[in-house]
């Protein structure tokens, strides 16, 4: 486990993120401790001078597979130098209709709902975490109320004081529209109230300390089986890496809806999306694969390439575990890249889930080469039979092999 990305040490702040189990609310005093009163101006001062904004907190993230403990919160107050924690989490809410401030209500057809990716957030705790200037509206959630990303807001025609009606009539005031970096490309942002009724899962810790000294004390407090600690930096945070967030998919390759009820393990996707988007194509190697359309052409160079450089044996086709599988993940309920078609998991009883990756890592450096995002990278549980197309281009990597 280390801490990815250099902590500055001037910061005001540094937040730590975790999977997991979060601790009851004392984290309102982040909003400020995390902050040093500027000292009066001189006699001798400009009377135009205008004291500075507060730099947004440096940020690192601590995660655990299936989540932190709930103990953890706790003993990160502890640690010397830790100034706020506050809690956060993810669930997947469904959206039936939204309606405009002014204006005609936009309704998903009869018998469905588009699945939206939830933050989950104690409102004042969270702000205290972004730029002072993005901190009021965050702290505007509460009962019937939400934000939107911009991303989501685009896809929903939405903008402040429009309507959302989830399924079971449960209905939300957006009071802000944020951009995508501030919510870590969440569509939704609501209390940890409000999100209670969504059944969020594995909630993640986040907390301000002083100085990078700090941070690496908080490295070594959680330094534990399956748990990775990153830095983020400040927000707005970058969205590009391994993993694909449903905002940044949906803006690539199109929203679809699922049919209700929704299933907790397999769905069932509007057809007329899959009808467009989900073919069958010959491949290299493979053989026959039912795929996302735009994933063919990447996939298909990839496999070439495997072919020309006389590593055809590095793919056992009779191991071949699919591409297309319209399914939820089961620790987050969060659609799998999978229900896209825009995932194939290869050499699968060799790479069992949440093992030691056994991919030859030429194999995985090619298909990173082509735009595919490897699981067996993935941190606190490595996928990996696991390769997925994000469409943004060659993944990024911590560490070439």
């Amino acid at each position: 486990m280390r801490v990815v990305g250099s902590l500055v040490a001037a910061a005001a702040a540094l937040v730590v993120a975790g999977c997991g189990g979060g601790e009851p609310a004392r984290d309102t005093r982040a909003a400020t401790t995390a902050q040093t009163p500027a000292p009066a101006p001189s006699a001798t001062a400009p009377a135009a001078a205008k004291e500075s904004p507060a730099p947004a907190p440096q940020v690192v993230m601590v995660r655990r597979a299936g989540g932190v403990p709930p103990g953890w919160g706790e003993r990160l107050r502890r640690i010397d130098g830790v100034t706020a924690v506050t809690r956060a989490t993810r669930a997947q809410a469904m959206l039936r209709a939204t309606t405009p401030a002014v204006g005609r209500t936009r309704a998903v057809r009869a018998g469905f709902a588009v699945p939206l990716d939830t933050l989950v957030v104690r409102p004042g705790g969270y702000a205290a975490m972004l730029p002072v200037a993005e901190r009021r509206v965050v702290r505007r959630l509460g009962a019937g109320r939400a934000l939107l990303s911009r991303t989501s807001a685009r896809l929903r025609h939405a903008r402040a004081g429009a309507t959302i009606t989830l399924t079971g009539g449960r209905r939300l005031r957006v009071v802000g529209v944020l951009d995508d970096g501030l919510v870590r490309s969440a569509e939704l942002v609501v209390s940890a109230a409000e999100g209670a009724r969504l059944g969020p899962r594995a909630p993640y810790l986040l907390a301000a300390v002083r100085t990078e000294r700090t941070a690496r004390r908080a490295e070594r407090a959680f330094d534990a089986p399956r748990t990775r600690v990153s830095a983020l930096g400040p927000a707005p945070w970058g969205v590009r890496g391994r993993i694909a967030r449903p905002a940044e998919l949906k803006a690539r390759f199109g929203e679809f809806a699922l049919r209700l009820p929704v299933g907790t393990d397999w769905v069932t996707i509007d057809p007329a999306w899959v009808r467009r988007n989900i073919v069958s194509r010959r491949m290299p190697i493979l053989g026959n694969v039912t795929c996302h359309r735009r994933m063919i052409a990447p996939l298909r160079r990839a496999l070439s390439e495997v072919v020309r450089r006389r590593l055809s044996r590095l793919i056992d086709p009779g191991d071949y575990a699919g591409c297309y599988a319209p399914r939820r993940i089961p620790a987050s309920g969060t659609l799998s890249l999978h229900a896209w078609g825009l995932a194939l998991d290869v050499n699968a009883s060799r790479n069992p889930q949440g093992s030691p990756p056994n991919q030859d890592r030429r194999l995985v450096r090619i298909m990173e080469r082509h735009g595919f995002s490897w699981g067996g990278r993935w941190p606190t549980l490595p996928d990996g039979m696991h390769f997925e197309f994000h469409g943004n281009g060659p993944p990024q990597t911590d560490e070439p092999f």
